[in-house]
């Protein structure tokens, strides 16, 4: 007589039908190959997916992946049932419908789709108040003793994606009393416009205004518009920098008679964005300006940013700014230097 095999326990399969369970979620797991626009590929799973970028769990760990560089995605292994790996564009999150773009040059948008009355927001206002990435930064120095100082600054930055059009908007602020005087009175500001030209979109037009006083340099307005062109020397998914070449217009008023200024000047620019880890990210600028008539007469500016992220939405900021004037107001220095830290708020 053949002897029965006892059946084994239900706790025995247990730890069986998990290691199952797993390694088939694993094997339906999604993956997805980013094709850039400079030729480089990234694959791995997507984790989040926000207005500008997209961020990819890869074998080099969490990759952002701006959408200025996204050029097409390919699936290799969709869920079981899904469709043959085909490329698509990105795709909106999950149970959010994301109405169809208008074509280019065609502002006349399906407004029943977007559930939009074109009374008080017609369609083609829709991408103005949207893709936008807004930073705000506050910090203090304050001191009470021997000598009593406090000084207040805030800086805030809005940057706006479309398409091809970049839009960036900047303004700083800084008020500061020493021993019962002012040791600080600033307020300046910048609007400046990039357009992507060509079919690699590797040269950019731009236009830049700005405005602004310092009545501790003695400086009651300034003003400077110009325009350019810009090249993206290296788009990579971590770090990306641009060169740019323009001219621009600049007035100055001081305090003093005859000292008012306004002069033509060269401008050339640079600036580049590193994200050496997922906690902290660099953001450096420079800016050289010659008078055109007269290249021992310039200013420059130089800004150095390092960003860390303390909760979701907050950053712990180092800001470094240095400003340089061959010919400031009567009893001003030429070098100012301002080192701040500052808590910030993205949204």
């Amino acid at each position: 007589m053949r002897k029965l095999l006892p059946l084994r326990s239900p706790t025995r399969l247990l730890p069986l039908l998990l290691l199952g369970g797993w390694l088939v979620a694993t094997l339906a797991a999604e993956t997805v190959v980013f094709h850039l626009r400079n030729g480089d590929r990234i694959s791995g799973e997507v984790l989040s997916r926000k207005s500008d970028s997209i961020v990819v769990k890869s074998v080099a760990g969490k990759v952002r992946i701006p959408l200025d560089l996204f050029e097409r995605r390919e699936e290799k292994n969709p869920p079981a049932g899904a469709a043959s790996p085909k490329t698509t564009t990105p795709a909106p999150a999950p149970n959010v419908a994301k109405p169809t773009p208008p074509r280019p040059g065609n502002v006349q948008t399906n407004l029943a789709a977007l559930g939009e009355n074109p009374w008080y927001r017609p369609g083609w206002i829709r991408p103005l108040l949207t893709n936008w990435n807004v930073n705000i930064q506050l910090g203090s120095d304050l001191g009470f003793g021997t000598t009593d100082r406090q000084t207040f600054y805030g800086n805030a930055s809005a940057i706006h994606r479309w398409d091809r059009v970049r839009n960036s908007a900047n303004a700083s602020a800084a008020y500061g009393v020493l021993n019962g005087f002012a040791s600080a009175n600033r307020l300046d500001g910048s609007l400046k416009t990039d357009i992507d030209l060509g079919s690699r979109r590797k040269i950019y037009a731009f236009n830049l205004a700005g405005a602004g006083f310092d009545h501790i340099r003695r400086l009651d307005l300034q003003f400077q518009e110009g325009a350019g062109f810009g090249y993206k020397l290296i788009e990579k998914p971590r770090f990306i920098m641009n060169a740019e070449l323009g001219a621009q217009y600049q007035e100055f008023d001081f305090v003093g008679i005859g000292q008012d200024r306004n002069l033509v000047s060269v401008r050339f620019g640079e600036d580049l964005t590193w994200e050496l880890s997922s906690k902290l990210k660099i953001r450096q600028t420079l800016a050289f300006m010659p008078n055109i008539t007269d290249f021992g007469d310039f200013r420059a500016q130089y800004t150095l940013n390092f960003s860390y992220p303390l909760l979701k939405r907050t950053t712990l900021n180092l800001n470094v700014i240095d400003l340089y004037d061959t010919r400031p107001a009567n009893g001003v220095n030429n070098n100012d230097l301002t080192i701040q830290t500052t808590l910030g708020v993205s949204f």
